[in-house]
């Protein structure tokens, strides 16, 4: 199967962007639990660049917690 015919299917079904909430809600589940079954390493470099960039924000979101607690 094409990367094309994933994603035609995958959007005839539960696309995260569709106009409907509840599709969106049932395709994130779906999404996340595809990502939870492989390996997070294998994602294509723009996710994992997003990914770390939001990984280094909450970490300085943090950080920026625990001074405050001490100051």
């Amino acid at each position: 199967m094409t990367r094309e015919d994933l994603i035609s299917d995958i959007e005839g079904l539960f696309p995260i962007d569709s106009s409907f909430e509840s599709t969106n809600d049932v395709g994130e589940r779906l999404l996340l639990e595809a990502i939870r079954e492989s390996d997070w390493r294998d994602l294509p470099t723009d996710i994992l660049a997003l990914y770390r960039a939001k990984c280094v924000s909450e970490d300085n979101r943090q950080a920026r917690t625990v001074r405050n607690l001490w100051t």
